[in-house]
């Protein structure tokens, strides 16, 4: 198997998805944007100053009601501005304007003027507000914009009080100044960046999402990207979602930990030998019979089984630790103890308990030693990324059995997850010297191969091994994997079709829903009505059968969200986030759902969903999406 089908998550990279809530499940990002830190100038620049001091400043359109792409005249707009004449006009018409005894704009007088005179005013008492404004004195800048806002509604009057509240540390008055611009017009890049970083700031990340997403639609910020500032808010919009969902679990609900899916199960325990029985049985002892039945249904390779050998275990370690107080030093109670808190041990350290798994495999080796316990502390301290520590351990097992199959083959994986290829071949060509009837030495040799840039090779030990093994689906289902990642899809959704049919020939699970997912991602892949329409009956069906693979969940809901069905995308994505073994899974699932939603609250407002309408056609029509 290959190592991304490892069910062991803390050996993989996992590299977070950016998602931009703009678009559908998949789509590329739209538009290019500053970064943060280049942006933070912006939230206090002005707007629409006349004094040709750019010192600071963003190449933003400062007469922001003008089209937003309109950049040639944008460029043309702002050459004008700097021309002797319109500078020495507008200082002239500073004066202009009739005051009263304190010196202050006389609005009686002035609103008995005509619009378009008071339309001329309202400019100049804006410029008077930016000097306030320059000199940092933030009370009177804010004075003069609101008496240009008493004779013109301009948006850039807003925006520039909101500036003044931004130095002022005012952030509830910044939002509420941003959204009067914003009222006056829906496409103020500046004004919603502004009120983004307020929100951001006030932990209203959901609303600073929502504007960041219009953001990415106006497409005025060349030469960077938005993508880390909607990726930070949507992480911390979903950490604090996932918080509250978790604070109002029951104290029972909230320590309940699931397994992972079966299929990850069958995968893990594949390259285990059964065992079935133990020395020293006795029919007539309860927790001999709870141990006994816990490790038949384990190797049973079903979904019931793995549900049922989970119980058998937790309650065959609590009966034998109660015998063991009783009689201490019986060498046969001591060893079955060791081979029940093992077992319960490896599967706390599935449901990514790894302190409990630790405690009890810990206590096991204590006990009585065994060459699966020291296996198991290797995969614990690699999953803990003690690197220095699961190397002991491996050596510790060999050193009981230095013919253990299981040893060589799991530290050949993790040579082959940190990608140090020619130690992992050693391990994984002993691993199948050891025993030529278990499949997944000959699968990881081939996988390794291809990683390795010889298709060749892998092609031919992939024939190879399905000489060995003709009615095994594991050879189709990981050859499909690498033909898929060729990008030769028709030939890999022929493989996964095999692969199906083999499986569903087997008497136990051997590789579960991995055929239906591996298919229904690359029709996907190939976005068409009836390819699409395929694919998420195949992520149904694979939900139906593992309800607990995240991945067929997560699948299942991207295709949702690609047919705008957003309500129960998000209620999958939510349980996926319920579902996952860590943090990190639970807050990218988590992550999904709360991209959904901003997609669903974008798609209500009409102006805004036109433009998303408007920019998905023009990507499809350059065949990005």
């Amino acid at each position: 198997m290959s190592s991304n089908d490892h069910p062991v998550g803390g050996f993989l990279t996992r590299n977070r998805t950016a998602i931009v809530a703009t678009v559908a499940a998949g789509s590329a990002a739209i538009g290019a944007f500053y970064y943060y830190h280049h942006l933070q100038q912006t939230h206090t620049s002005l707007e629409g100053e006349e004094d040709g001091n750019s010192t600071g400043r963003n190449p933003v359109n400062d007469e922001a009601h003008l089209s937003k792409n309109q950049k040639k005249k944008q460029r043309k707009k702002h050459k004008k501005k700097a021309t002797p004449d319109q500078t020495t006009a507008t200082a002239d018409v500073l004066t202009s304007y009739p005051t009263n005894d304190s010196n202050d704009p006389d609005m009686i007088q002035i609103t008995s003027l005509p619009l378009e005179e008071q339309k001329k005013i309202s400019m100049q008492l804006k410029d008077k507000g930016n000097k306030y404004f320059k000199a940092k004195d933030y009370t009177n800048a804010i004075k003069y914009y609101n008496l240009a806002l008493d004779l013109n509604k301009d948006p850039i009057f807003y925006s520039n009080i909101s500036a003044c509240y931004v130095s002022l540390g005012q952030l509830d008055k910044v939002i509420e100044s941003s959204t009067k611009a914003l009222e006056l017009n829906p496409n103020y890049s500046k004004a919603l960046l502004r009120r983004a970083s307020a929100n951001e700031s006030l932990e209203n990340y959901s609303d600073a999402l929502f504007d960041l997403s219009v953001l990415s639609l106006n497409g005025d910020y060349s030469g960077a990207s938005i993508e880390p500032i909607l990726e930070r808010n949507l992480n911390k919009q979903a950490i604090k979602v996932l918080n509250e969902r978790m604070n109002k679990m029951t104290g029972s609900n909230k320590e309940q930990q699931l397994l992972p899916s079966t299929t990850s199960l069958v995968s893990f325990f594949g390259i285990f030998d059964p065992e079935l029985t133990f020395q020293n049985y006795n029919e007539n002892d309860q927790a001999d019979v709870e141990l006994l039945t816990g490790l038949t249904n384990l190797f049973k390779r079903t979904d019931q089984g793995y549900l049922d050998a989970d119980k058998n275990f937790v309650k065959a370690s609590s009966l034998f630790m109660e015998e063991l107080a009783k009689n201490p030093k019986d060498k046969h109670l001591l060893e079955k103890t060791a081979i029940a808190l093992e077992y319960n041990g490896i599967f706390r350290f599935l449901k990514n308990d790894l302190l409990g798994a630790q405690t009890d495999i810990e206590k096991a080796i204590g006990f009585f030693p065994r060459v699966n316990s020291y296996l198991y502390l290797a995969l614990i301290s690699a999953d803990k990324s003690t690197s220095q520590e699961y190397s002991k351990y491996f050596d510790k097992a060999l050193e009981l059995n230095p013919d253990s199959l299981s040893v060589y083959y799991h530290r050949g994986q993790l040579y082959f997850i940190t990608q140090d290829y020619p130690k992992a071949k050693v391990e994984f060509e002993k691993a199948k010297e050891l025993d030529e009837t278990n499949i997944f030495p000959y699968i990881q040799l081939a996988c390794l191969a291809y990683r390795e840039n010889d298709f060749d090779r892998c092609q031919k030990l992939f024939d190879e091994t399905r000489q060995k093994f003709p009615t095994y689906p594991e050879v189709p289902t990981f050859y499909a994997e690498i033909l898929a990642d060729k990008g030769d899809f028709a030939l890999a959704i022929k493989q996964y079709d095999i692969a199906t049919r083999l499986e569903k020939a087997q008497k136990n699970i051997h590789v579960g829903i991995a055929p239906l997912v591996g298919k229904a991602t690359v029709l996907a892949r190939q976005p068409n009505l009836l390819n699409l329409k395929e694919a998420t009956q195949l992520m149904e069906k694979a939900c139906e059968i593992d309800p607990r693979s995240e991945q067929a969940i997560v699948g299942l809901a991207q295709l949702k969200l690609q047919n705008e069905e957003v309500d129960l995308a998000i209620e999958l994505f939510e349980k996926a986030a319920d579902l996952s073994r860590t943090m990190d899974e639970k807050i990218q699932a988590m992550t999904f759902a709360e991209a959904a939603k901003i997609q669903k609250r974008i798609r209500a407002d009409p102006v805004i969903s036109a433009k998303v309408d408007e920019a998905l056609a023009s990507y499809r029509s350059q065949g990005v999406i």
